[in-house]
């Protein structure tokens, strides 16, 4: 497995026993390497989207999505650059919190919409 931090992509290879894979003539299996983005990785798909969260005073931070109904964690990313729309699985109001630390920002009754209603939270750290 090979693993691009900066472009987020995971690349699987699959090699037959006793090949010697820095040998020129070496080849993986049939339909090997298979690559991913780091968000394929997780293919459930959406029912609905919270906004698209905008972040100033700080790259790459860590959002994580919490379903207010259950107090259920849904999922953790650390995201890539500034901004990102996170997907959820059901209606209803979810608790967004961005960030790290004592610098860690938890935004309450964000409610879900659909993909063209889903506007835009700025949140600065």
């Amino acid at each position: 497995m090979r693993l691009n931090k900066s472009t987020r992509k995971i690349t699987f290879e699959c090699w037959p026993r006793n090949v010697e894979i820095g040998s020129p003539s070496a080849r993986q299996y049939p339909g090997w390497p298979k690559t991913i983005d780091q968000l394929d990785n997780y293919g459930r798909n959406a029912v609905a989207y919270l906004p698209t969260v905008q972040v100033s005073g700080a790259t790459n931070p860590v959002l994580q999505i919490v379903e207010e109904a259950t107090g259920k964690w849904i999922y953790s990313l650390r995201i890539k650059g500034t901004s990102f729309r996170p997907k959820v699985f059901k209606a209803g109001r979810y608790t967004i919190r961005v960030g790290e630390g004592k610098g860690r920002k938890e935004i309450t009754g964000v409610e879900a919409r659909s993909l063209s209603q889903a506007g835009v939270l700025k949140v600065d750290l």
